[in-house]
């Protein structure tokens, strides 16, 4: 298998100065650049233009500079809005219609590495049709060499457009379409781990305006993480301290470009990255009951029981932000997403937005007059499982030995093979892209059936 990072529909990945340099960078942004100039032009002046946007890695800066020079060199404007979190640069793509963007980041990957998310017109990620057309232009680009151009030269065609307050015009608008006044009437004491990345732009704004004296943690935005960037458990034992030590009504915690979220009860408690949703779900739909929501075929069935509880129907689609968005506007959804933590609020914006997130928490948070462990505690209740198992023979062979046992159970092959039991129980088998095995996800009402669940998956799977 080849180590070369591969461009997907989640980005290009790959640890700075090896698998990702400034010259696999330029690479990349003359192939989109490519794919930008063959689609219709939205807005702007005469030419295209694109908005630039980093999650504070060190190593960030040097890319951005080495995309610029490639962008000058295809007549293409750029706005370089410098540090800006993921959902930010969505939303602003879509507020003034930039033609696309490029996002330096590696989302929750460790500090060595760093990528590129790409942007189209439509404010969403490239989907799998779009990767293939950029990854064709890169191919025939392989062995052309992109030279500097002389920095009069960048000059002159650097793009004149006024650099807009990104992260204001986010904030402004989650807070327009929020309870604010309950949120500022709770006074709410909230600390926030920052993990000195793209957050830090959008948190002091959002939390002065609610009236929230804010605790924070890792609030400067120079890329260097004191831990793990990734939201796990593991991870997060600095702000499950920071919480009971400062008194605090909930904890956030985000990741580097934050499009995920984990909640952090009053006690101290760092609640599964399930429950980001689940939350979100719930405080949507008792607003506006009778409308759907869309998951992926992974989530926690939690939103599937809200959904119900308040008229809607749970669409699962596959696993993949883009692939939920997807679904999520063909079927008129008011909310999904999926559970690496974050809502997809369409009303606010279309992906994965961490900002979003902690404010649909605060509004149920306070419309209810509520703690933040009151609320978890009040959602369905299920445990969930993760586990991966090595490939011993053909995925067919292995789905059905699968569909033979568990001939009662519901199957669903659109992503892998999903079992749903008639007593809520679920598992999701889905091959790995990346490695010889096949990743397991389960839910169940208990951890003991789970558990005998995930056994006779096991042995099955094992004596094919």
């Amino acid at each position: 298998m080849s180590s070369q990072p591969q461009l997907t529909v989640s980005g290009y990945r790959g640890i700075w100065g090896e698998t990702l340099t400034p010259e696999i960078a330029r690479r990349y942004a003359h192939a989109f650049g490519l794919f930008i100039l063959s689609g219709p032009k939205q807005g702007l002046g005469p030419e295209m233009t694109i908005l630039l946007g980093r999650d504070g890695r060190e190593s960030g800066e040097e890319i951005i500079e080495a995309i610029i020079e490639t962008l000058n060199t295809l007549g293409i404007n750029y706005i370089n809005g410098d540090i800006l979190p993921t959902p930010t640069v969505l939303f602003a793509v879509r507020k003034h219609k930039y033609d696309g963007a490029i996002i330096v980041t590696a989302s929750h990957n460790p500090i060595e590495y760093n990528g590129l998310k790409f942007v189209t017109n439509k404010a969403l990620f490239t989907d799998e049709n779009e990767v293939e057309k950029i990854k064709k232009y890169y191919e025939k680009e392989e062995h052309i060499v992109l030279t500097s151009i002389s920095e009069t030269d960048k000059n002159n065609m650097s793009s004149e457009f006024p650099v807009p307050n990104f992260p204001r015009e986010h904030a402004d608008h989650i807070l327009k379409n929020i309870d604010v006044a309950s949120i500022q009437s709770q006074k709410f004491k909230v600390a926030v781990d920052m993990i000195n990345a793209s957050a830090c732009v959008v948190d002091p704004y959002l939390f002065s305006q609610l009236n929230i004296e804010l605790v924070p943690l890792n609030n400067i935005p120079n890329g260097k993480f004191t831990h793990k960037p990734e939201p796990l458990k593991e991870n997060l034992s600095e702000i499950a301290q920071l919480v009971k030590s400062s008194g605090s009504d909930v904890g956030f915690a985000h990741d580097p470009d934050a499009d995920r979220l984990v909640v952090i009860d009053e006690t101290g408690t760092i609640i599964s990255e399930e429950h980001t949703l689940a939350l979100g779900v719930e405080n949507v739909l008792s607003k506006y009951p009778n409308h759907d929501v869309v998951i992926n075929m992974s989530t926690s069935q939690m939103n599937c029981d809200i959904a119900q509880k308040y008229g809607g129907k749970c669409i699962r689609t596959k696993v993949g932000e883009a692939n939920v968005v997807s679904g999520i506007i063909e079927n008129q959804a008011i909310i999904g997403g999926e559970g690496g933590g974050s809502s997809i609020y369409p009303t606010i914006n279309t992906a994965r937005d961490s900002f979003v997130s902690l404010a649909l928490v605060l509004e149920l948070m306070a419309k209810r007059n509520q703690k933040a462990s009151i609320c978890v505690s009040e959602l369905p209740k299920y445990f969930m499982r993760k586990d991966k198992m090595p490939v011993s023979g053909t995925l067919e062979k292995i789905y059905n030995k699968m569909k033979l046992h568990f001939k009662d159970a519901k199957t669903n092959e659109l992503d892998g093979l999903r079992l749903d039991f008639s007593d809520s129980s679920w598992i999701h088998l889905r091959p790995s892209n990346t490695e010889p095995i096949i990743r397991l996800i389960g839910e169940s009402k208990t951890q003991e059936q789970l558990d005998n669940l995930f056994e006779t998956i096991t042995l099955l799977a094992y004596n094919i």
